[in-house]
């Protein structure tokens, strides 16, 4: 017991006997006593940023976000109706990266566009605006309001149906999470939207 408290009485004193060095040389040098203090605050910012990682469980190391990648894109199947209202194209693009209702947004655009090799346009004579994309389980279901109708084109019979199956097609494909596509008209599902537009 009695040696326990020597070996502490001596620690204790070597640690003073340090201080005291330390100010007398920090005192009495400007210079050292400046990079005393910029060590000091150093370390303390150090311990703060461990103490920070270590609540918030992150890596010492990850300070700077991930290099971008140069090419986001990626290849895509589009659906798109044939113009003998019966048959669908198939065909291949390149698209930016998106998140997934973004990305359903896109491949609607697609499908509603046509295709780029052949004039398809006719096949959805209607101008249509999403007005909400949403997931529920294993379907999407994207609701859509009608704007206008292409007066000088023709619908084809049969064109409605076709654009449905390639959106389904389109959607089901890129996004193997999502198994059925309903498309509604202002939360209304299966009207005949090519009709309600020609009565607008």
């Amino acid at each position: 017991m009695i040696l326990r408290r020597v070996r502490q009485w001596e620690v204790v004193s070597k640690m003073k006997e340090q201080a005291r060095l330390i100010r007398e040389k920090v005192s009495a040098d400007e210079i050292e006593r400046n990079r005393f203090l910029v060590l000091v605050i150093s370390v303390i910012f150090i311990f703060d940023y461990l103490v920070f990682c270590y609540h918030t469980e992150k890596n010492l190391f990850d300070i700077f976000p991930a290099i971008p990648v140069l090419d986001d894109s990626r290849e895509v199947t589009v659906y798109v109706p044939a113009l003998d209202g019966k048959s669908i194209l198939k065909e291949t693009r390149r698209i930016s990266v998106y998140n997934r209702v973004g990305f359903v947004r896109v491949l609607f655009r697609m499908v509603a566009t046509g295709s780029y090799y052949e004039n398809t346009s006719a096949m959805v004579p209607v101008k249509i605006d999403i007005r909400k994309i949403w997931f529920y389980d294993d379907a999407c279901i994207i609701d859509v309001m009608l704007v206008s109708l292409d007066k000088t084109a023709k619908v084809i019979p049969g064109s409605e149906n076709v654009f449905r199956e390639s959106l389904e097609r389109t959607i089901t494909e890129n996004i193997p999470s999502i198994k059925r596509v309903f498309l509604l008209e202002r939360g209304i599902p299966f009207k005949n939207i090519w009709e309600m537009a020609a009565s607008l």
